[in-house]
Order: structure tokens, then sequence, then C-alpha cells
């Protein structure tokens, strides 16, 4: 039989590595929360990961904030709709 000793030792290093593993894979960053009213002066937008527990679109105000808004809603759609024919036709901003 294996001593105590070595046997604590195993048992760490296999926690260790399965932790290692397991957040290896961890989605970056994930919404939790949707924001209620429409962003004034979106400047751009992106999707969370598909890892995350609650699917949403970010969309990155003038100021710099990254807000998470319901890819269900009506004005998420509109603005996301609106961004990408900016990125198309950058004359009409």
């Amino acid at each position: 039989m294996l001593p105590a000793r070595t046997v604590l030792l195993l048992t760490l290093l296999l926690t260790l590595s399965l932790h290692h593993a397991t957040a290896h894979f961890a989605p970056v960053e994930c919404c939790f929360k949707y924001a209620q009213k429409r962003i004034r002066h979106p400047q751009s937008f992106y999707e969370t990961s598909k890892d995350c527990p609650k699917r949403a679109v970010v969309i990155v105000a003038a100021n710099g904030d990254q807000i998470c808004a319901d890819p269900e809603k009506d004005w998420v759609n509109k603005t996301i709709k609106r961004l990408q024919k900016q990125k198309l036709n950058p004359s009409t901003i």
C-alpha cells in the first residue's frame, strides 16, 4: 500500500492538472445581465462566446463603455444593422 504522503501528493497533482485543463477552455467574457435601454452613440459591437451561459451582443459606446444587450430585442438588431451598414459605407457616418 502507498504511504499517505504519496497518495496526498498524487491527489494534489491530479487536482491541479484538472483545474489547469478546464480553466484553459473557459470563455473570457460573458454577460449575465442585459441593458434595458438603447445605447446612445454606438460605435461597434461583437458577440460573446458561444460557451457563455447567455447569448449576448456587446455594444461599444462612443465613450468606450462595453454594454451587454439581448440579441433578441428589436432595438439591438436595428443597432447591429446600422453599424454593419456604416462599416460598409463609411461616408454615411
